[in-house]
């Protein structure tokens, strides 16, 4: 994935510590603040389910609520 993509939703993380960040949590940060662009980037390279699995396991708060139901009856559905 695009580094630079990437690190639109990790703005407040060091640089260096980028690639040592758990899958999950970016995952997390790519739903809740990145676009469909980067969401389908994620989905390339950790795969569709492992991208369900985490927006399953997510507080619906934590995605603004019209994204949260794009992506719940659409997009991963």
């Amino acid at each position: 994935m695009n580094e630079q993509d990437l690190k639109k939703v990790l703005w407040d993380i060091n640089d260096a510590s980028i690639d040592s960040l758990p899958t999950d949590f970016v995952i997390q940060r790519i739903l809740s603040y990145g676009g469909l662009s980067l969401l389908a980037n994620a989905m390339r390279e950790y795969g569709v389910t492992r991208v369900k699995q985490v927006f399953e396991a997510m507080k619906p708060t934590s995605i603004p609520e019209r994204k949260y139901y794009y992506f719940k009856n659409f997009l991963l559905s």
